[in-house]
């Protein structure tokens, strides 16, 4: 303790001094971007990744589409009946919780008889 009881942190105390002596002034790179591989990912990110976790918005994703090519073979065939009906509130609700789950630029439309091929590719 120092300072008039106050805490005084040491390392902080040097770098202050040696921005005061213009210690900071001629570095390399000073005004340029950072190179891109050290903005790639942090450490959090890389644990995660190389852990293997997914997140379960992105099973989801997968669940939907596999259901939306079902949906579809089966209005190939059948037309619009009242199971294809049943089908698309069900993927609806699929994609509502789906869209509560994963990051807001990653939500998507829910689908009906006429839009359902146009977003099968928003979601592979």
């Amino acid at each position: 303790m120092d300072n008039n009881g106050k805490y005084v942190d040491w390392l902080d105390e040097i770098v202050k001094r040696h921005e005061k002596e213009g210690g900071f002034e001629n570095l390399p790179g000073l005004g340029k971007p950072l190179p891109k591989e050290h903005l790639k990912d942090d450490l959090l990110t890389t644990v995660i990744k190389k852990s293997g976790y997914k997140p379960d918005w992105l099973s989801k994703q997968k669940k939907i589409y596999s259901k939306l090519e079902t949906i579809v073979s089966a209005m190939k065939l059948e037309g619009s009946s009242l199971e294809i009906k049943k089908m698309l509130k069900d993927i609806n609700d699929d994609i509502k919780q789906y869209n509560l789950s994963c990051p807001f630029a990653l939500q998507k439309n829910y689908v009906d008889e006429h839009t359902i091929e146009s977003q099968m590719n928003f979601w592979k």
